[in-house]
């Protein structure tokens, strides 16, 4: 189940890595200024999506081995440990993200 949530999380990251999305309002990684730059827009989203995916790979490791071989009292936990590793990823991309933004 959790290695299926990944999956679809890799879906969706995948059209941003091989910028298929054009700027809007809805998908993507939204800066101020962005919608307003095709060429940053497409850069910030090909970056965004190849760190995000990059992070669920990770993500998805560390369950096979908590899976695998981790102790049943952090099996118990893994929704947390999922939304955990989820939301640091997104941290870690976003703040990337920003050091590529121009000044």
């Amino acid at each position: 189940m959790y290695l299926g949530l990944y999956g679809v999380l890799m879906l969706a990251a995948l059209p941003l890595l091989f910028q298929w999305v054009p700027p809007n309002r809805w998908y993507g990684f939204r800066f101020p200024g962005a919608q307003l730059n095709p060429a940053l827009w497409y850069e910030i989203n090909a970056l965004g999506g190849k760190l995000f995916a990059s992070g669920l790979l990770i993500c998805a490791a560390v369950n096979v081995l908590l899976l695998w071989r981790g102790p049943r009292e952090v099996v118990a936990y893994l929704p947390w440990v999922n939304a955990a590793l989820i939301l640091l990823n997104f941290w870690l991309v976003t703040s990337e993200l920003l050091l590529h933004l121009p000044n």
